[in-house]
Formats: structure tokens, C-alpha cells, sequence
């Protein structure tokens, strides 16, 4: 240990002694020569690199009065004088006095020897030359070192100094490397502006117009200031600051180094576009229902909705005027579809069947329609009843009296469709209990987070009856609830999410699917006085392994339930701009009697909008609390 401590101790004070050198440096002698006129100064000892200053070298004594004066000079002959801005001492030198007869006025400077040429500088305007140094003597046919090229000084905040050119329109610059000084000669100072870049954010709403420069202290040209449009929103001006608390003034603010400016934008006042009306669009006695609409990836609007033929009723038999308690005429209902290809301005002059062919005699009912367009192809998904059965006249045991399932796919981005495709057979094969189910109308939910393959993980839910068999042996239905199915190919195929023998929502009716921020999933579910919500999180996302809560009821006073849809938006708050998610959820805020009475369903009204913020990680005890 102490030999370990001695070897430390030891280069320690190697480093220690190493360190506390200094290098020498190089030192140079000045010497003056007065050429035999007057005493002169005291040799001078400088480091290399040094320029002299006028204390350093000061006149020569005992001048005779018959001489003056006129400084030191490299050369004998008084022809290149000593610059006390530029010139530096790079060797042993010797200054030489230059002197004229005191009787007689300043002379002109003695003509360059034939082997010296003279080499003025122009700075054409900008700037100015450190002293001294607007004409400099070299010798013919020599190049001129770096030292003898001094930028300007007390260049302007705007300018840029490009170097030393030939001629006054600055097409060849002078080479230290190459070039030689055959004669008298005039460099010119060439200049260019100080520039910066402009940048545009039209937040998102258009494409960004492309970046400007602008001269530094200088205001943005009023022609290269940009005018977005756009159809729903109006354009009200760039500002400095992303809030978009402080507007740019064209007139005075001036750039002073690269900047962003922000779009603000203020929402257009426009009409409200009727796409489909009852007992208009399609003829007096037909009505229109459950509309759902998507967005493809370039930004297409598809709206479908249900065409209900001579009365309202949903799939299945009926009265012939959609009496609830016969069932002696099978209801057509058939999917339609627009598109927008302009956020929603205008449509497509007529609507698309996509259902039932022209020459199919029975006329059964497609209807209450999902849909979902991938956002990463021109795949877009619609799956939706069919049938002649409606769903509270199913028998249990009795296959035929199931509701169908078809699905339509579409690869152009909702231009065409395929015929519908039953899958019946696959969906119910999920779980050998379920009896009759329907998918949930409006939209089917695509993960913004879980991406198996080539598409995004899309879920839907279900309402299902379950089958069962009286001691008596006669058979019955009873409910089974919602489950909710999910698809990494797009709706090729399908799987339960969870256990596939437990609802998670099991006194629920019509269901809605969304993704929580996080990634978990909300079931949100009809009940007569409010909504029924739960929460499946993933122990494993690529296997779809995890597990449903409790579900939670959120209570909203009576006659409130419906088919409405949730959806979860990123906003930002009006007074701190900070990001935050909101859950919209649609509800009627009322109903009616139905004017026929009995046991047709009441009318529901006035619809609305309730809204909470998801917190971070939010519980579904908080999600359903109805007091927030």
C-alpha cells in the first residue's frame, strides 16, 4: 500500500512540475537607423506576431533644425512606410527615419522604385479602411499576403464583407494563392445584404406557404407575405407567438434574426348542409336513420345513414306503416353513401345505394351501419345488419331468426363498394351462446396506438341475446349484454376482446367502442336513464391479453337513453393553451309519448352534448362520475 502511495505521490509531482512550465517564446529585435541624421531610439525587444505602437518607436533626438521628420520606414528609400494597424514583427527588423529640409514645404513621397507597384483598395461605399491602409507599395510581381488585405472596419449591421475582388462588379475575386501583383492595381470590397429566413406555421389547417428572406432590420416585402385559405376557417392575421397574442405589423416590425410567424384562425359562419331529409330526398313516405360518418387518410368525408322505406322501424317485420305489435310485411332498409371532398362544404349531388340490388325480389333491410376508413390506405369498412327478423323476435334455438351480419369493402377510398359479404357464420361462432346480436351503429373505433402488420387495430361493439332452455323445455332468451370484438386484418377476421363467456357491460343495450388516451379501452353502453360505461386494460397489447373492470352506470335523470355515440378529442384550454383530452358523449336531453301511444317508443328530443376531461390515467369510477 505505501509503495502504491510513493508511485502516486511521485507522478503526481511529475505532472504537478510538467504543468508549471510555460513554453518560450519567441522574442525579435527592432532596430532603428536615423541614416546618420539626429540620435535614435533604444533597440526594442517584441514577441513575435506584435504590432508596434507609436510609443514603442518613438522620433529621433537631437534633430538638427535644418531636418524634419517625416517617420519610420522598412526600406531606405522611404518609399513603404511602417503600419502601425496592420504590420507586425515576424523577424529581426530595421526601421529606417525618413527625412526633409525643415526650409522647405512637405514633399511629395519619393516614386516607388521601378521594381515596386502600387495597390490601392475601394470599399465602393460601405465601411471604412483601418488608417493608413488605403494604399499599400509591394513589390512588382509578387503576391500579396493575408496582412496586406485588411477587411473593412465600421461595417453596417446589414452588410456582409465577401473578400477583395478585381473590378467594381466583383466577377473575380483576388486569389492569395495565385494571383500576382504585375502592376498598379485597385481591389474593390465586395458586399452582400444580411439575410434571414421567415418561416411560416399555418397550424396545421394548410400547407405551409414556403419560407421568405428578408435583409436584416429590414420589414417583410408586402408581396411575399402569404394569404392561406381555407374553407371552414377565415384567416385573421400572423402573429410572433404560437398563443397568438401578438400580431406582426407589416408596417413597422422589422426582422432581426430568423423567426417563425403563426397563423390565427377564427371559424368560418357557415349553413348547415342538409345531406339526407325524411320525406324529401327519397320521396314522401321514406325517412332516413342512424347515420355514421368516416375520414380517409386524404381527408374524404363518408357519411351513411339508413333509407328506411314508408315508415321508421329497424330491420324486420313489421305492420305495413311500422306498427310495432304485427309482423306481416318484411321492411326494406338500405345503406346509402355520400362523400365530401371538401371538409364538408359540399357533397355528392346523389346519394349511393350500396344494398340491396336492383333485382333482388325480397327486399330485405340492411341497416344501423358502422364504418371505419383506415388511416393508412383507401380501405374503408362498413359491416351492418341484415335480415328479416328483427331483434326482439328472435327464437331461441332457432337459427333462422337470427339477425345477419354482412360486411362492404371498399379500396378507393369510399368510391365504389363490394356487394355485401355475409359473416354471420364467423361471428357467432365466437361464442356458441350468443343467440342474436347486432353490431353497434356509427363508428367502428381504429387504435391510434396498436398496429399489428399492415393496419391499426380497429374494435367494435356488440349487443347480444343469449340462449338458454326453460326446465319445462320450452325455450327463452335472456340477455346477455355487450361485448366488444377487435381486428388486426382490417375485418377479415375478428376476435372477443376479454373473455369471451362474460359481458362486460352485461345489462347493457346499444354500445359505443372508443381508445383512452393511454391506449385502454372504453365501452360505453345505452340504458334508459344515462349511460353504462367499462374499461378493458391490456396486459399484453400484441396478444390482446388483459381484463375488464366493474362495470359503472352514470345516471342522467330519466328518458335519456339512445343510441348516441362517444368520441375522445385533443383540445386546448381557452386560458392556458395547454393540450388536454375531452369525451363527448351524444344524449338526448328529452323525450315524448309516442303520439300512437301504447307500445310504440317513445321520441326522444333535443340532443346534446355531455362533456368531462380525461385526466391522465383516469379510473372508470372518475369516467362515470355524472357530477363532473
Amino acid at each position: 500500500m505505501k509503495r502504491f502511495f510513493s508511485l502516486v505521490f511521485i507522478l503526481a509531482g511529475v505532472f504537478i512540475i510538467s504543468g508549471c512550465r510555460n513554453p518560450s517564446l519567441r522574442a525579435y529585435t527592432v532596430t532603428f537607423n536615423t541614416q546618420g541624421i539626429g540620435t535614435a531610439p533604444a533597440m526594442l525587444t517584441v514577441a513575435e506576431g506584435s504590432k508596434l505602437t507609436a510609443a514603442q518607436i518613438p522620433s529621433p533626438t537631437a534633430i538638427p533644425t535644418n531636418k524634419s521628420f517625416d517617420g519610420w520606414f522598412k526600406d531606405p528609400a522611404g518609399a513603404q512606410p511602417w503600419n502601425y494597424n496592420s504590420d507586425t514583427v515576424t523577424a529581426d527588423i530595421t526601421l529606417y527615419a525618413k527625412w526633409r529640409n525643415a526650409s522647405s514645404p512637405s514633399q511629395p513621397p519619393i516614386p516607388p522604385s521601378p521594381g515596386n507597384v502600387t495597390v490601392r483598395f475601394d470599399v465602393q461605399g460601405f465601411g471604412s479602411l483601418p488608417a493608413g491602409t488605403a494604399t499599400i507599395t509591394v513589390t512588382k510581381n509578387s503576391k500579396l499576403r493575408p496582412d496586406q488585405l485588411p477587411p473593412p472596419e465600421d461595417i453596417p449591421d446589414d452588410k456582409n464583407f465577401d473578400g477583395w475582388y478585381k473590378e467594381a462588379v466583383c466577377a473575380n475575386k483576388w486569389d492569395i494563392d495565385s494571383d500576382i501583383v504585375t502592376g498598379d492595381i485597385t481591389l474593390y470590397a465586395k458586399w452582400s445584404d444580411v439575410r434571414f429566413t421567415v418561416r411560416f406555421d399555418t397550424r396545421g389547417l394548410t400547407t405551409p406557404p414556403a419560407p421568405v428572406t428578408v435583409i436584416k432590420n429590414h420589414t417583410i416585402p408586402a408581396t411575399d407575405i402569404p394569404n392561406p385559405t381555407h374553407r371552414t376557417w377565415n384567416f385573421s392575421g400572423w402573429y410572433k407567438d404560437k398563443n397568438c397574442n401578438t400580431q406582426w405589423n407589416t408596417a413597422s416590425d422589422t426582422v432581426t434574426a430568423d423567426i417563425t410567424l403563426y397563423a390565427k384562425w377564427t371559424p368560418k359562419s357557415l349553413l348547415k348542409k342538409e345531406l339526407w331529409e325524411s320525406k324529401k330526398t327519397e320521396g314522401a313516405t321514406n325517412y332516413f336513420r342512424i347515420p355514421a360518418l368516416a375520414q380517409t387518410k386524404d381527408g374524404t368525408l363518408i357519411a351513411i345513414t339508413d333509407l328506411r322505406y314508408n315508415h321508421t322501424a329497424d330491420i324486420g317485420k313489421f305492420g305495413p306503416n311500422g306498427e310495432w305489435g304485427q309482423d306481416s310485411h318484411i321492411h326494406r332498409v338500405d345503406v346509402m353513401v355520400k362523400r365530401s371532398t371538401d371538409n364538408g362544404l359540399t357533397w355528392d349531388s346523389s346519394s349511393t345505394k350500396i344494398t340491396n340490388t336492383p333485382d333482388n325480389p325480397v327486399k330485405y333491410g340492411y341497416g344501423d351501419a358502422a364504418i371505419v376508413a383506415d388511416r393508412d390506405s383507401d380501405n374503408v369498412l362498413i359491416i351492418c345488419a341484415h335480415g328479416d327478423t328483427r331483434y326482439g323476435h328472435y327464437t331461441a334455438g332457432d337459427a333462422n331468426t337470427r339477425l345477419k351480419v354482412v360486411k362492404l369493402r371498399s379500396l378507393d377510398g369510399g368510391k365504389t363498394f363490394t356487394q355485401p359479404e355475409e359473416i354471420t357464420t364467423s361471428i357467432y361462432g365466437l361464442n356458441g351462446d350468443w343467440g342474436t346480436l347486432f353490431f353497434g351503429s356509427g363508428k367502428i373505433m381504429q387504435s391510434r396506438k396498436i398496429k399489428k402488420d399492415k393496419y391499426y387495430r380497429i374494435y367494435a361493439a356488440l349487443l347480444v341475446k343469449k340462449t338458454s332452455k326453460a326446465p319445462s323445455g320450452k325455450a327463452k332468451v335472456a340477455l346477455f349484454g355487450n361485448a366488444v370484438l377487435y381486428s388486426d386484418d382490417f375485418g377479415e377476421t375478428w376476435q372477443v376482446l376479454g373473455d369471451a363467456t362474460v359481458s362486460p357491460i352485461p345489462n347493457g343495450d346499444e354500445a359505443k367502442v372508443e381508445e383512452l388516451p393511454d391506449g385502454r379501452v372504453l365501452l360505453s353502453s345505452r340504458t334508459e336513464n344515462g349511460r353504462l360505461f367499462n374499461i378493458f386494460t391490456y396486459i399484453n397489447e400484441g396478444t390482446a391479453n388483459g381484463h375488464w373492470e366493474n362495470a359503472q352506470s352514470m345516471l342522467l335523470e330519466n328518458e335519456r337513453g339512445t343510441n348516441g355515440e362517444i368520441c375522445i378529442i385533443k383540445v386546448r384550454k381557452t386560458d392556458t393553451k395547454a393540450p388536454v383530452y375531452l369525451a363527448l358523449q351524444s344524449i338526448p336531453l328529452s323525450s315524448k309519448r309516442h303520439p300512437k301511444g301504447g307500445s310504440e317508443p317513445n321520441i326522444r328530443m333535443d340532443v346534446g352534448i355531455y362533456w368531462r376531461v380525461i385526466e391522465e390515467n383516469i379510473s372508470l369510477l372518475a369516467l362515470a362520475d355524472s357530477t363532473k
